[in-house]
């Protein structure tokens, strides 16, 4: 199977590897961290019913405020029965205003282990009640994964072929989010072009300047100053009246401006093919969602808004 980065690079047309820059690898690989978020938080919003698609389970925990799941959203908090191993009964979920009220035994909301009760407090910070203990009396909690990984549980990278705690039919989403993200980077790479007079420094060939303050013409030594270029053929014509030498000037100079023309031109033909390809991605996966939601929420067409 094709690897994410190969998958990208067959929607896009871009290059992307070891020596790219827009996008880098490293840009590559958060863009599809970003695009599983992106897809899970559309999907569970849209569909609640298809949330266990990304149900994620924690490991068996033995005291309060040890378990961090990073914000992720909670489906369900359960805690062993304090008499047997793996008898999980459901907590019910409290406010903090009631968690001093679930310890007394005097009150109604008193929480036994039989009736766990848990809250969400400060920094995303899970605590059941009774407290938890060693096994018979651990708890844990179902929640939507919010950290990306491969199937096999590393890290979710350029070189990657699947996504854990995702569903297998929603991966191409992913793809194509980070195809327009990878768009984007490319895209704003695309600028004026600059034409290098001595090889080693770009100068805006826009830029004018008059001659040095010693009004001659540049010696060998920095003849790369174009921004000059021009009122060295005014020079020329007026101060040194050497049409032939004005005439060479002019022609160094239409082969820079003719250069810069195609480089210009190069850059608007890919910036234009990149930006179509571009929209056609965001159309499809905006698309893919549009139809994900309930029929009421669904935007009629122009047509069935008028029958």
């Amino acid at each position: 199977m094709a690897d994410f980065q190969e998958q990208v690079m067959g929607i896009t047309g871009l290059t992307i590897d070891a020596s790219s820059t827009t996008p880098s690898r490293a840009e590559f690989s958060q863009f599809l961290n970003d695009g599983v978020i992106d897809v899970t938080n559309r999907i569970v919003k849209l569909s609640p019913m298809d949330m266990d698609d990304f149900l994620r389970e924690s490991s068996e925990t033995t005291s309060n405020a040890s378990l961090d799941i990073n914000g992720a959203q909670i489906i369900t908090v359960v805690r062993e029965d304090g008499v047997t191993s793996n008898n999980w009964r459901p907590c019910k979920k409290i406010s903090p205003a009631q968690q001093y009220l679930v310890t007394d035994v005097n009150s109604l909301q008193f929480a036994s282990k039989f009736f766990p009760k848990f809250m969400v407090g400060d920094n995303g910070k899970i605590s059941v009640f009774p407290a938890p203990g060693a096994d018979p009396n651990a708890f844990k909690v179902y929640y939507i994964n919010n950290s990306p990984e491969e199937t096999d549980g590393t890290a979710l990278d350029h070189a990657s072929t699947g996504i854990k705690y995702f569903p297998n039919d929603k991966v191409y989403l992913v793809v194509i989010y980070a195809g327009i993200k990878s768009l984007e980077s490319a895209m704003s790479a695309k600028s004026i072009p600059t034409i290098s007079g001595d090889g080693t420094a770009p100068i805006e060939l826009t830029d004018v300047s008059i001659l040095d303050t010693d009004n001659t013409i540049d010696v060998v030594a920095d003849q790369g100053e174009i921004d000059q270029w021009w009122s060295t053929v005014g020079h020329l014509i007026e101060g040194e009246e050497d049409t032939e030498l004005a005439v060479t000037q002019i022609q160094k100079i239409s082969a820079y401006v003719q250069a810069y023309q195609a480089q210009l031109q190069g850059n608007t033909t890919d910036y234009t093919w990149m930006q179509g390809r571009h929209q056609i991605l965001v159309q499809q996966y905006e698309r893919t969602f549009a139809l994900m939601a309930p029929p009421q929420q669904q935007q009629q067409s122009p047509a069935s808004a008028t029958r």
